[in-house]
């Protein structure tokens, strides 16, 4: 790229110099482009699963309860599903978190990032909303579940 001038300087001309820093450029730009992907993707496909994990276990408790019950009562942020034996599993939002307590008193947290939860009854089935955030990812779903009937 350097040239001999008549004088015998050497040096770049403005359009060799203006090449090479279009080019260094361009390949800031890839590269920045890159590192933002290899960033910002693992974090949001982490905030997937976690979103979906959370949807996920809140089901396995409620249809668990729910298949074990015979009626439910709406209150509080849920309710509570009574077997008939004596047992009652009430599930409550605490903050972002979805709780569930028995009869004994034992607490589990079922769900965290939750950020609402809506709870009816048509007598046989119980229809649970949820709607979990985690970060930029956001889902909800909605729950039938299916109360034992004697």
């Amino acid at each position: 790229m350097s040239r001999m001038r008549g004088g015998g300087e050497a040096g770049f001309t403005l359009t060799e110099l203006l090449v090479v820093l279009g080019l260094i450029a361009i390949l800031t730009g890839l590269l920045a482009t890159i590192f933002y992907q290899f960033w910002r993707i693992p974090r949001w496909g982490n905030a997937q699963m976690t979103v979906d994990s959370d949807l996920r276990n809140a089901a396995l408790w409620l249809v668990r309860d729910g298949n074990q019950s015979r009626a439910f009562v709406p209150g509080g942020s849920c309710g509570t599903f009574q077997t008939g034996h004596g047992e009652t599993y009430t599930y409550s939002l605490n903050g972002t978190v979805l709780e569930r307590t028995d009869s004994s008193g034992g607490t589990v947290a079922v769900a965290r990032h939750v950020q609402s939860v809506s709870c009816t009854t048509d007598g046989e089935q119980v229809f649970v909303t949820l709607e979990v955030t985690v970060g930029p990812v956001s889902a909800s779903a909605t729950y039938t579940v299916t109360m034992r009937v004697e």
